[in-house]
This record gives structure tokens, C-alpha cells and sequence, in this order.
């Protein structure tokens, strides 16, 4: 691993601790640091990921709302994704914060699909 400026990994923090909206900050500030551009194709990618699951589960929340023990289950099935998501955010800054180029199983399949090298 090459040496990463102490700028870089601020600028990584940054990108990654604002999901989406701090991706995309990474890359305006930071477009030829390959390190910012990992942690900023990661939070966008993660971004789409909370908001795509938050808006499926919604969904079936809304569609379920006329049985009881179903809507009951996905709610409790709501805030356990949501607990996992900030269990995700706080492993991804401590990583981050080791200069890790860390590669999360499905934020880093979408992050690929973006274009992340």
C-alpha cells in the first residue's frame, strides 16, 4: 500500500462518514487521490444501498399495514437493517481511519457498477 497524506485520509473520512452527499464531495475536492476516490465510490454506492432498502421496506410496511403480526415483523426487520447500516458506517470509519482500502461485500458490488476501480 503506498503512503496515503494525511489531507487524503481526512478527505476520505469526510467522503465516507456523509453517505452520498460526502462521495460526492470527495470526488469535487479530491478527483486524483485514487484513496478519496475509493472511500467516495463507497458512499455513494452505500448511500444508494440505505436508501434503495429503506424505500423497499417502506413498502412492504405500507402493504402489510392490514395484517398486524406481518406489519410487526417488518418493522422489527426495518430497525434491524437500520442497526446493521450504523454497525456498517462506524466498522467502514474505523477502517478508514487504519488506511484500509476496504471492500464491503455488497457496497462494493455497487460501488463497481459505478465505475470504482
Amino acid at each position: 500500500m503506498s503512503q496515503v497524506s494525511i489531507d487524503e485520509l481526512n478527505w476520505g473520512l469526510v467522503a465516507w462518514i456523509i453517505p452520498l452527499a460526502g462521495g460526492i464531495l470527495g470526488f469535487i475536492i479530491r478527483p486524483e487521490s485514487n484513496y478519496v476516490k475509493h472511500w467516495s465510490y463507497l458512499s455513494i454506492a452505500f448511500g444508494i444501498v440505505i436508501i434503495v432498502v429503506s424505500v423497499i421496506l417502506d413498502l412492504l410496511s405500507l402493504a402489510t399495514m392490514i395484517l398486524p403480526p406481518l406489519f410487526i415483523i417488518i418493522k422489527a426487520l426495518s430497525i434491524l437493517v437500520g442497526l446493521v447500516f450504523v454497525i456498517i458506517w462506524i466498522v467502514g470509519i474505523i477502517r478508514e481511519r487504519n488506511s484500509i482500502y476496504w471492500k464491503p461485500a455488497l457496497i462494493y458490488d455497487v460501488a463497481k457498477m459505478l465505475g470504482s476501480p
